[in-house]
């Protein structure tokens, strides 16, 4: 018969782009609305543009009306370490303290998952204390290795009615192998093994015009 608390569920996702994060947050908001957690499975992306105004007075306002469209469900914000990033002048700070004040006076009406690179998201919370410690969680997303990468392209060749040939499937795994290791900054991970996917079926097309249609069938 006890009143169960309320509890913060607001999270951070860190990871390089293309590692899931925002594919995990809507997952996460079926889940807390099936929990009963949420009154909602919304879900509601904004980055910097639609919590920063561009004059003074309009970023609070701004912020909070973002925040208000996601009640009930979860407020997603990518690259949250940009409201950081500008000088003494900056509205994203306006902006980040509006966002704190909502996750710790309205965490009963909805979630707040921030999410963006490791590096960076760790000097966000370095710079601000206050919003660190209204995130209970910090889900770090790592990068797709070879078999992942694999994996993902073969899942968009079958959804595409694409079978790949052992053959192809070793010339696959080469080119991912090689793009692990000597994978940089840009890295897209998931993204990665989609556009390869449809550069090869762009190529197959280029060369399918090309053949005659006795040829393609024979």
């Amino acid at each position: 018969g006890m009143t169960p608390p309320a509890l913060s569920y607001h999270m951070a996702f860190t990871g390089n782009p293309g590692t899931g994060k925002t594919t995990v947050a809507r997952m996460l908001g079926k889940i807390f609305k099936n929990l009963g957690i949420t009154s909602s499975d919304k879900f509601v992306e904004a980055d910097r543009s639609a919590l920063v105004g561009s004059y003074i007075g309009q970023t609070a306002p701004k912020t909070l009306d973002v925040c208000k469209s996601a009640y009930g469900g979860i407020l997603f914000i990518d690259e949250a370490y940009s409201l950081a990033d500008g000088g003494s002048n900056d509205f994203g700070k306006e902006a980040l303290a509006t966002l704190i004040q909502e996750m710790e006076n309205n965490r009963d009406k909805l979630i707040v998952i921030l999410a963006g690179y490791s590096h960076e998201m760790g000097r966000l919370f370095d710079l601000n204390p206050g919003l660190k410690s209204r995130v209970g969680t910090i889900i770090e997303f790592p990068d797709y290795n070879v078999h992942d990468l694999v994996e993902i392209f073969n899942g968009t060749a079958k959804k595409a009615s694409y079978h790949l040939e052992e053959d192809a499937q070793d010339l696959v795994r080469d080119y991912f192998n090689d793009l692990v290791q000597n994978k940089d900054r840009n890295f897209g991970n998931g993204r990665e093994a989609r556009a390869f996917f449809e550069k090869l079926t762009s190529t197959q097309a280029s060369r399918v015009v090309q053949t005659r249609p006795d040829d393609i069938f024979a």
